[in-house]
């Protein structure tokens, strides 16, 4: 007994932290900060792609756009307006582009889809296939339509309207009464909003879709 304390002490005082079971805990370096908020995808984390700022053509348009380094495209202003603010367009999937969602997400998109019907203005971003052509997306549809029927509408279906604080520009949040979120809009005018859609709640889970919703909001709060 008295040679193993002996040994004991020897491994204490010769060897010090070498003889610890328990591996030393590692410091994060203060200075390393995510390229965006918290990403709404945090479990499947991948790194921020950033695009080169670059002008694109854009198909109907005359002038071109710019690509942002976020991926976002920014479409042209409207010479018939006053002022130079820039405006979300009907081509959902060729501003809001895949690598610019995944940026949001925090997550990799096996594929875009825009809509079968010309007057609908929305895009849908896949993270799962199926054979039968259904899978899990997300999908960002674009409004003009009046914003307090919508939730006025909403209400009166038994859900319930609340905001949250992270996501910084005008919106509310569409709850239903098992718990799920129904939609998220982020709102521009009295009628003009983006509701943020997914085919199930397995795709995000709420607080993943709060999260996304609140990284767009960045992005896109001082658009019209």
């Amino acid at each position: 007994m008295k040679k193993l304390l002996t040994i004991g002490l020897i491994c204490v005082a010769v060897l010090g932290n070498f003889c610890s079971a328990e591996p030393a805990a590692q410091k994060t370096p203060s200075n390393v900060k995510p390229a965006f908020a918290q990403p709404a995808g945090s479990q499947n984390n991948r790194d921020f792609k950033k695009c080169k700022e670059e002008k694109v053509s854009l198909p109907n348009y005359g002038d071109p756009g710019k690509r942002l380094s976020s991926c976002f495209v920014q479409y042209p202003g409207e010479p018939s307006r006053q002022d130079k603010s820039y405006f979300i367009v009907e081509d959902i999937c060729g501003q809001f582009t895949k690598e610019f969602v995944e940026n949001m997400l925090g997550l990799s998109l096996l594929r875009i889809e825009k809509p079968k019907v010309d007057s609908l203005y929305n895009c849908s971003y896949y993270l799962s296939d199926q054979p039968s052509g259904t899978g899990s997306y997300i999908m960002l549809n674009l409004e003009y339509l009046n914003v307090e029927k919508q939730k006025k509408g909403h209400q009166m279906a038994g859900r319930t309207i609340k905001t949250d604080s992270r996501i910084p520009m005008n919106h509310f949040i569409v709850w239903q009464a098992d718990g799920l979120i129904d939609e998220i809009y982020l709102v521009f005018g009295p009628e003009k909003f983006l509701s943020i859609n997914r085919s199930s709640g397995k795709v995000l889970d709420n607080e993943k879709e709060i999260l996304f919703a609140a990284n767009l909001a960045k992005e896109i709060k001082n658009y019209k």
